[in-house]
């Protein structure tokens, strides 16, 4: 059975070409640190200074969840411009359709850069926006990335491009997936960061990773890896370098349902659908799940918690502390 997994899943794994660095395989670290010195996307990528505290609400965007992808508006030069929400992807890409059609210019000094999907590659040029807001709120990085992404379609329109990390890190970002809201606060820096919520919530110490992924231990069958949330990708996808170390066995796999997982340059890889019997997030236990398992890249974890996992939970994420809060809707 040939079962699309959305091309959201390459936007989530997309990196920028000579990423240095491959995870250590069941090896969360206990104190994440934040790297020091130039990220891949050009960026100045220093750890924030401590002091900034405080829910300072900037602005509030809808959120619509279509075919398990998330989407909003933004307005990029003034022009309504739909995008997936990927906080999988490090980089903000637009269309080369919806680029030249927002008017967006090429910048005096550009960057070219390949970026790495699941299983292909794509080349990017880049691009300077007069303006970039979502919800009222002006984007402080005007910079995007212009690729031929393969990101689906909203009804028989293909979406303009991808929201990605180098615009949501400039904030704290409350994603309610279930209530279709997204808030962007002001970025906290202090280790006694908090999201402006009333409920009972669950707290996860992150790193920060050159791919600017939050990234932070979970338990898979009582064994440690490295995940991040990555809201790209329709389902949880697990590496199957880290299958094999978990004592998934190419046997076991072949007893699996199998899927076809599509990705932005229209590569494909096959993937087996595997049922484990625990995962641990945070206090939270989540048994007898789904995770799909594949021979994907994966430069900073393990474990990619997708859609599936999310649309069940508020998240508010905190770049600026390195923190992520997690408060589930019954």
């Amino acid at each position: 059975m040939k079962r699309r997994l959305s091309a959201a899943i390459v936007t989530t794994l997309v990196s920028v070409a000579g990423h240095a660095g491959e995870p250590s395989l069941i090896a969360a670290p206990s104190q994440p640190e934040e790297p020091l010195g130039r990220s891949n996307s050009g960026r100045n990528l220093v750890a924030d200074a401590p002091g900034s505290c405080g829910t300072v609400r900037l602005g509030e965007t809808t959120v619509a969840t279509l075919r398990n992808a998330p989407i909003v508006t933004s307005f990029a030069n003034g022009m309504a411009v739909t995008l997936l929400l990927d906080t999988g992807a490090q980089t903000t890409i637009l269309t080369p359709p919806v680029a030249q059609r927002i008017g967006a210019q090429r910048p005096s000094v550009e960057f070219q850069r390949q970026m790495h999907g699941i299983a292909g590659s794509l080349q990017t040029s880049e691009v300077e926006l007069r303006s970039f807001t979502m919800g009222g709120v002006a984007i402080p990085w005007r910079r995007v990335r212009v690729a031929p992404v393969n990101v689906g379609s909203v009804f028989s329109a293909p979406l303009d491009g991808v929201l990605g990390v180098d615009t949501l890190s400039s904030f704290d970002v409350d994603l309610d997936l279930p209530g279709h809201r997204l808030v962007l606060y002001e970025k906290q820096t202090c280790a006694g960061a908090t999201p402006a919520w009333t409920e009972h919530y669950a707290k996860i110490a992150a790193g920060r990773s050159l791919g600017d992924h939050l990234f932070f231990p979970v338990q898979l069958e009582g064994r440690k890896l490295a995940a991040f949330i990555d809201t790209g990708a329709q389902f949880t996808v697990l590496s199957t370098k880290a299958a094999s170390v978990l004592g998934v066995t190419e046997a076991a796999l072949a007893h699996d349902r199998v899927i076809i997982v599509h990705g932005a340059a229209a590569e494909q890889l096959s993937a087996h659908v595997h049922r484990f019997s625990q995962l641990a997030v945070g206090t939270e236990i989540i048994r007898n799940l789904e995770i799909v398992v594949t021979d994907v890249r994966l430069n900073d974890a393990d474990l990619v918690l997708g859609i599936d996992f999310l649309r069940s939970r508020r998240m508010w994420m905190s770049y600026g502390s390195q923190q992520i809060f997690l408060l589930r809707r019954t």
